[in-house]
C-alpha cells in the first residue's frame, strides 16, 4: 500500500481529478493507524495513495506547491512526515518551494515499490 496522507480539500480534489496517485478517496480517519504525511493542521481529507511510483511523487509535490493552501500558508509551513520508525518531522523553517517540499517528503517512509504495508485497521 502506498502512503496515507492528510491534505486540505483543494489538494485532495486535485490529486483525485488530475493524477492517478489516489487509490482510496477518502479513507475514514479512525481507520488509520498512522499518517505518513500531514499537510496543514486543520482536519483535511485522508487519502491512500498508490504504491510508491518508480518516478517518485513529483506530481504530489507539484500539486502541493500550486495549491491554495501553499499560496496562503503562514509561517511555519505545516508539513509533517513520519520516518520508517514513526518519528514525526516538521517542515524546517526554510523557503517553501518545490525543492524544499520534495526534500522534506524524502524523509517520509513510503516503503519500497511494491511494498504493501499494513497501515489500515482491518
Amino acid at each position: 500500500m502506498g502512503p496515507i496522507i492528510r491534505v486540505p480539500e483543494d489538494v485532495a480534489q486535485r490529486l483525485a481529478e488530475e493524477t492517478d496517485l489516489v487509490e482510496v478517496d477518502p479513507v475514514l480517519p479512525d481507520a488509520v493507524d498512522e499518517l505518513d504525511v500531514e499537510l496543514g493542521s486543520e482536519p483535511g481529507v485522508v487519502l491512500l495513495l498508490t504504491e510508491t511510483p518508480k518516478d517518485g511523487f513529483g506530481r504530489l509535490v507539484s500539486i502541493i506547491t500550486k495549491s491554495e493552501y501553499a499560496m496562503r500558508a503562514s509561517s511555519p509551513f505545516e508539513l509533517t512526515v513520519r520516518d520508517k520508525d514513526g518519528n514525526p518531522h516538521a517542515f524546517p523553517t526554510t523557503a517553501v518551494n518545490g525543492q524544499s517540499i520534495l526534500d522534506h517528503l524524502r524523509l517520509a517512509f513510503f516503503g519500497e515499490p511494491g511494498d504493501r504495508r499494513p497501515l489500515i485497521h482491518a
